[in-house]
């Protein structure tokens, strides 16, 4: 076993590695370097895809599961051994029957394709991303021809991101979860908009900054072995539990959305820092899924981040840096950081309307992938699809179809962990409350380490031991489901728009 978590170790060191690279291309890199960084990154990602595809890692694993049958011949393992072991066996069956120069030549696309993203969101032309996006679309239908699949493409990419995960799966979850959120939206809007225009004036960006800092280290990001910096699409990435790096996005127009984004990327990296050391380079020492990750952000940023008890604790702090905010009072600002009205962009929806904004990008992105949708068509369905859902139209594409990042770096099917991460963190957050005494009030004081301790001992610990519908269930005792979701939306905006 020793010998076996050395070699997974050394491929990870390699992807350690090529993300300190992916992190510098996204914050500090000059704009001329992006063809030598696709170099680089290309050359570590086929060492590592070597590595991992190799004959020396089949041996190790040989002598502890039979490769052809998944079934273990090694029954001296300890239980968390076991299912290492078979954790190890399943990634290495994906990563085989990808060619290594397929893997070569998707890095090298990708690092292209998010520099074309860059340049074609900043110019608002989509012109300028569309060959980019064109030659993706089709090395991720490649892709899931090499992975394989029982019903639809798609399903290929998403069990990559939620292991198990299908196109029919989502589309039902997604159904009863919009019934249950369009009435809610229906009963919002037949009632007086909330004014929030106070939040319309100029807030001094580095003020925003400062601040943002102060409630990542209390709600417990160890600054020792973090940093945050400034990016055009904020981000969290691990290198390892030590050594963390979170982004935002700072705008003196817009003080919510720098500050949830770091409340956000902060949830991200308290869980990235709570994996467990000792299994680091193994599937034990990974996060159970991307809804599972998102799960932890989404907790922070609005179950606790737009609470009124956070703000019991948050709001005095807030105005030391923003005096201009000295006579809002408590109740007034819980109001105000809780308007439900529909948003042209993602990261600064209400979390009313963002399950709506993944549904979207799920109908778009799946049709892209199950059928043969010509790219140049690809803003206008996006288009079509922002006024059925929202009533809105983008008024370029910079906000519409080139605002989020993931299809530049290939990833198809990672939307609807978003989602996933809603229904997730709101059935752990029910458990939370149930057995940490007092929480809200802890809250209050900006008291959040038993939460993060909590979080830490039934969430982060376990890495990928259990799947992720399984890790819910072990949790909470119950199924996914998303009546603990819509139960808590329900219940707060009934109580703040008075319905």
């Amino acid at each position: 076993m020793k010998k076996l978590k050395n070699i997974l170790l050394d491929i990870k060191k390699l992807e350690s590695a090529a993300s300190v690279l992916h992190w510098d291309q996204e914050t500090y890199m000059p704009e001329g370097g992006g063809a030598f960084r696709a170099e680089v990154l290309a050359y570590l990602s086929l060492m590592q895809h070597q590595m991992a595809t190799g004959q020396k890692l089949k041996d190790e694993l040989s002598l502890h599961i039979d490769y052809n049958t998944g079934e273990l011949v090694n029954i001296t393992l300890s239980e968390k051994e076991k299912q290492l072991v078979r954790l190890v066996w399943k990634d290495l069956k994906k990563q085989v029957v990808l060619p290594d120069d397929f893997v070569e030549e998707m890095s090298k696309h990708t690092s292209a394709t998010q520099q074309a993203w860059i340049k074609a969101k900043k110019a608002k032309d989509f012109s300028i991303y569309a060959p980019y996006l064109e030659k993706m679309i089709k090395l991720k239908k490649q892709e899931t021809e090499f992975l394989g699949y029982k019903d639809k493409p798609y399903d290929a990419l998403l069990d990559g991101f939620e292991p198990g995960m299908t196109t029919e799966n989502v589309a039902k979850l997604f159904g009863g979860l919009k019934e249950r959120l369009v009435k809610l939206v229906e009963k919002i809007n037949t009632v007086q908009q909330i004014d929030d225009s106070i939040l319309q004036q100029s807030f001094d960006t580095n003020e925003q900054w400062k601040f943002g800092m102060k409630i990542a280290e209390a709600i417990g990001l160890s600054m020792n072995n973090a940093r945050q910096d400034i990016s055009a699409h904020p981000f969290t990435i691990g290198f390892h539990p030590d050594d963390v790096r979170i982004t935002t996005r700072l705008n003196d127009k817009m003080l919510l959305s720098g500050l949830f984004s770091t409340i956000h990327e902060t949830g991200h990296a308290i869980y990235e820092q709570g994996l467990n050391k000792e299994y680091f380079g193994t599937p034990l020492g990974e996060a159970a899924s991307f809804g599972i990750h998102e799960s932890q952000s989404r907790l922070w940023e609005n179950t606790v981040g737009r609470s009124k008890e956070f703000w019991t604790y948050a709001l005095p702090i807030l105005k030391e840096h923003y005096p201009q905010l000295k006579e809002v009072s408590l109740d007034d600002w819980y109001r105000l950081i809780n308007v439900v009205k529909p948003s042209m962009i993602r990261v600064e929806s209400d979390e009313v309307y963002y399950s709506l904004h993944i549904m979207l990008r799920f109908d778009v992105e799946s049709m892209i992938i199950n059928g043969d949708v010509n790219v140049n068509d690809i803003p206008k369905l996006w288009n079509d699809k922002m006024k059925e859902y929202f009533g809105i139209t983008p008024k370029d594409d910079s906000e519409g179809v080139m605002q989020d990042v993931h299809w530049s770096f290939g990833g198809f099917g990672y939307f609807p962990s978003y989602a996933m991460g809603n229904l997730y963190g709101a059935q752990i957050m029910e458990q939370a409350e149930k057995e940490i005494p007092d929480l809200w009030k802890k809250v209050s004081k900006g008291k959040f380490l038993p939460l993060k301790k909590w979080l830490n001992e039934k969430v982060h610990v376990h890495g990928r031991f259990y799947d992720p519908e399984k890790l819910i269930e072990v949790i909470s005792g119950a199924p996914l489901s998303a009546d603990p979701f819509m139960n808590y939306l329900e219940k707060k905006y009934k109580e703040i728009y008075k319905l």
